[in-house]
């Protein structure tokens, strides 16, 4: 274990290697849920919540029905090529909302008369550079670039006179090429050539024609945008087919099933550019696979209600047990899992403090930190059920709860019976370090867990090294109504110790009849009082009857019959009386009661605000909280 300010890294060494840890602790509650820029309880909610080994099965068998077409999109090397160059095409041109090409971009580089391809008469002798395919474009910017430094009449190059023609060839090139249109266009060009065996050789032809020659600015945008139309219909219809199938449109409205298995179908006589064996060839590969697909839409539409009935179920049953658990736990709210499909899934969290139950933002700042805790604990369950790990940790789970809700949300951790079945930490390794007892004594010592399924230690830190021993129920653990009794009654023990465990026995009787008046005596003398007195409120004492504390002193001599309340006031009840019980005394645990009693009497024991800790520490010893340890083996 790594101490503090130890720089040497912490070892752990164990056999057989976990290869998968999770840990529930500040840095789970922290970093893993209550995102505070998403307004979202946890990510990933599909696979923690509703994706099981039932959802697996039918999405597999769903899958089936699909998998033909989507092997033809995703392994067809033919359909992958022109997939490729059709979007890439397509993407070239924009379309304004009236309907035309927009200018701006690869529409513009197409539309312009003169181009790479239709030389001005003025610029023939630049056409060996213009026509160059493979440095044209970097030429025009090397030439573009080069003006600012065409200030005089010579070449800024050679040095040479420049001819009278220069200036007006230097203009018209300047209006003409521009290193983006010049780059467009040769794009555009190279894209068509790729997609030339699936164009129509007239239409392929009439292209290349109205593109790099003289043509009207008119016709050249009808012709685009016909070809535009195919283009776009054509990709649609591609993206329609590899969408389908995918874990979006698996759990889709049913009722769209039919528009959507028809949209995937190419309409061949729709198309006036494109066409040819090769583009036919295609279309009849895919439109074979879609006709096989609307023989089976009944099975398949069945399949898919099976599908979404399994989603919703998983999600009806987490958002009870998670409510359900909240409820327990006290905390106000309600989480809501949202799906449309796999990958747009969110969870909510409604506030229930009116009737209205509105969405929760920032969630990490309304909920307290406790509320935080015992939330992130229930969703820690659902994400090691995602997760599968071959170890959980939880790091002091239980300490936000008071002990009334314990033993129910520990129940419903490792319990099979209650919430989701298939969510529990029950069967699985789990390691669960906390300082609070009533784990050992609910699932220990009253074994509500099976001791084949549960052990417990108590681990220490002895000089950077973890020490354990393992908790025996029958010796370690006993109850403190017992023990309280048997150190009461034994002469071995020092009196004052005696008189604790008495003192603690008339508060487990609750303080009825003699045990009350029992209880009253012991703590006069333990504040060693001069006359016996009981307390009615802060600050204020009223004396005991002498009925009372007759009947009190019955009960205290039936446990400790050499008792003398006078006599143990002014010779044990003493500075000089506590020290000599103390030096003679060897049990660890009755020393440190014997210092608080030697606290209580004097004031000479002077503490500094940084003492807090272990005076707190030893005033519960005093006072017996809880069964924690066996006094008499301290």
């Amino acid at each position: 274990m790594q101490t503090y300010y130890n720089q040497d890294k912490a070892d752990v060494l164990v056999t057989p290697k976990f290869n998968k840890i999770l840990t529930f602790d500040e840095t789970f509650v922290n970093q893993v849920v209550f995102k505070e820029k998403e307004d979202e309880v946890i990510g990933n909610s599909f696979e923690i919540f509703i994706k099981t080994p039932k959802y697996d099965k039918m999405k597999a068998q769903l899958d089936i029905h699909l998998n033909e077409l989507k092997k033809l999109m995703e392994q067809d090397t033919e359909i992958i090529k022109l997939r490729d160059s059709l979007t890439n095409l397509c993407e070239k041109f924009k379309i304004t909302s009236s309907g035309n090409l927009d200018r701006r971009g690869a529409a513009g580089s197409v539309l312009r008369t003169n181009n790479l391809y239709n030389i001005p008469s003025e610029l023939k002798n630049y056409e060996c550079f213009i026509r160059n395919r493979d440095t044209n474009i970097d030429w025009i910017a090397w030439k573009n670039q080069g003006n600012k430094f065409d200030t005089v009449d010579k070449c800024p190059f050679c040095a040479e006179n420049l001819p009278p023609t220069h200036r007006k060839k230097q203009e018209i090139f300047s209006k003409t090429y521009k290193k983006a249109d010049s780059q467009n266009l040769k794009e555009i060009v190279d894209l068509l050539n790729s997609l030339q065996d699936y164009i129509n050789p007239d239409k392929f032809n009439m292209l290349m024609k109205y593109i790099k020659e003289d043509t009207p600015e008119k016709n050249i945008e009808m012709v685009m945008l016909k070809l535009h139309g195919e283009l776009d219909l054509l990709v649609d219809k591609f993206n329609n087919i590899i969408n389908f199938g995918n874990k979006n449109i698996a759990i889709a409205d049913i009722s769209a099933l039919d528009d959507q298995v028809n949209n995937m179908e190419i309409p061949k006589p729709f198309f006036e550019y494109f066409g040819g064996e090769h583009i036919d060839g295609i279309i009849d590969r895919i439109d074979d696979k879609v006709e096989k697909l609307k023989n089976e839409l009944a099975k398949l539409k069945r399949e898919m209600g099976e599908l979404k009935g399994i989603i919703q179920g998983s999600i009806n049953e987490s958002q009870k047990d998670i409510n359900d658990f909240l409820k327990t736990a006290g905390i106000n709210y309600e989480l809501e899992i949202d799906t449309k499909d796999e990958a747009n899934t969110k969870t909510i969290l409604k506030q229930c403090f009116s009737d209205d139950k509105s969405k929760v933002t920032n969630i990490r700042g309304h909920l307290s930190w406790g509320e935080r805790n015992a939330f992130s604990l229930i969703l820690f369950m659902y994400y090691a059920k995602s997760q599968n790990p071959d170890l959980i940790i939880l790091d002091d789970p239980i300490s936000s709860f008071d002990s009334n809700k314990e033993y129910a949300i520990l129940h419903r951790m490792f319990k099979r019976n209650i919430g989701r079945k298939d969510v529990s930490l029950s069967g699985r390794t789990v390691l669960l370090l906390t300082h609070d007892f009533e784990p050992i004594t609910d699932f220990i010592v009253l074994g509500k867990l099976s001791s084949e399924f549960a052990t417990a230690s108590f681990i220490w830190n002895e000089n950077g090294i973890i020490k354990e021993k393992q908790i025996d129920p029958t010796a370690d653990i006993k109850l403190i109504t017992n023990e309280s009794r048997k150190i009461a009654l034994n002469n071995n023990v020092n009196i004052v110790s005696r008189i604790v465990f008495l003192r603690k026995l008339c508060e487990l009787n609750n303080r009825d009849g003699e045990w009350g008046y029992a209880y009253d005596i012991l703590s006069c003398l333990i504040h060693g009082r001069d006359k016996m007195c009981k307390k009615i409120c802060n600050d204020k004492y009223a004396d005991i009857n002498q009925e009372d504390i007759d009947r009190g002193t019955v009960l205290i001599k039936r446990y400790i019959p050499e008792y003398d309340y006078d006599i143990l006031k002014n010779t044990v009840y003493t500075e000089e009386g506590i020290k000599s019980l103390y030096k003679d005394e060897k049990n660890k645990y009755f020393r440190l009661q014997l210092f608080r009693q030697l606290r209580e009497i004097t004031n000479k024991i002077e503490l500094e605000p940084s003492d807090d800790a272990w005076v707190k520490f030893i005033d519960e010893k005093m006072v017996l909280i809880g069964c924690k340890d066996n006094p008499v083996t301290a």
